[in-house]
């Protein structure tokens, strides 16, 4: 095995035996063991590693690696979610909509939420979009590699999509990759019309949270959102960055299932029952959650969730 190039940005020293280097993204993930294809060859090639990334990583991959120290990259990590901080006007909120979700590159994650989407009803491509294409038989294989019994694969292929119109079609709203300063303004109207934002984080089969910048479009336009993202997504959201959840209303048990498949069917059934609901019903819920909407607003708008993260 090499090293992976694609996802480390600079080397800063290296010897036979020790490396310090900067990584970026989600350096392709962990798996149901919390292992690290990058991680796996570098702790084989050296005896002590210093990596550098975007990442505050949990106490799992640091038992998981001991040979390694991890140096929270902060300045590059709030380039990413300053994006958005100059977006501080937004429209009324009219919950004319159920549910919007905005999935981009096809990871196996965004082929199967795009999929029991669509297969349980929720993917309105006014309000949805799926900026790709794959095979019905692309996205069902994909069980048989997450870790499913065999009768569990045969149950969960019922939940998603078996429609080759869907699966063929491609559903943008002028989708304009890691541009989110043009983005959302292609999107306010889709957040702000919509009771909920099914937020789509990266390589939501990983098993390690890694936060993005995606579940700012709901806080900057005061908005309800939950993720389909990693196993304890929102726990680290809360624990390191500050914002609340919105458990008023929503049920994260889902976030505490760490095998995906199951992680979303989980979700998908939380949310479910608030969707057949009036939009004077929606209002009352989204006035539940007000203060916690306002916090979070209030939170990204003043740097607070910066103090937060210098603590790491």
């Amino acid at each position: 095995m090499a090293l992976n190039s694609f996802y480390i940005s600079k080397i800063h020293e290296k010897s036979d035996t020790f490396i310090d280097l900067t990584a970026f993204d989600h350096i392709e993930g962990f798996n149901e063991e919390y292992k690290n294809q990058t991680f796996e060859y570098l702790t084989d090639k050296y005896e002590n590693v210093v990596l550098r990334s975007e990442y505050i990583f949990d106490s799992r991959i640091a038992q998981k690696y001991p040979s390694m120290k991890f140096i929270f990259d902060i300045k590059t990590h709030i380039k990413h979610l300053g994006k958005l901080k100059d977006y501080n006007v937004h429209p009324d909120l009219k919950f004319k909509n159920f549910l919007c979700s905005f999935n981009g590159s096809d990871h196996v994650s965004r082929q199967l939420l795009t999929a029991i989407l669509n297969n349980q009803g929720y993917f309105d491509s006014d309000y949805c979009s799926k900026n790709f294409t794959y095979s019905d038989d692309k996205v069902t294989s994909q069980l048989d590699n997450l870790n499913l019994t065999d009768l569990q694969v045969q149950l969960y292929r019922k939940f998603f999509s078996n429609s080759t119109l869907f699966n063929d079609s491609v559903y943008s709203f002028g989708h304009v990759r890691y541009d989110h300063a043009t983005n959302i303004y292609n999107l306010e109207y889709k957040l702000t019309d919509s009771f909920l934002n099914l937020v789509s984080e990266a390589m939501a089969t990983s098993y390690s949270p890694f936060i993005t910048e995606k579940f700012l479009y709901s806080v900057v336009t005061r908005g309800l959102f939950v993720v389909y993202a990693h196993p304890f997504w929102h726990s680290h959201l809360e624990k390191y960055y500050g914002f609340k959840k919105y458990d008023k209303i929503f049920d994260y048990s889902f976030d505490r299932i760490e095998n995906p498949v199951k992680r979303l069917v989980a979700l998908i059934e939380m949310i479910s029952k608030f969707k057949s609901l009036s939009t004077d019903d929606w209002c009352d819920l989204y006035h539940m959650e007000l203060d916690t909407i306002e916090y979070n607003y209030d939170h990204y708008f003043s740097g607070k969730y910066l103090k937060c993260l210098s603590h790491y």
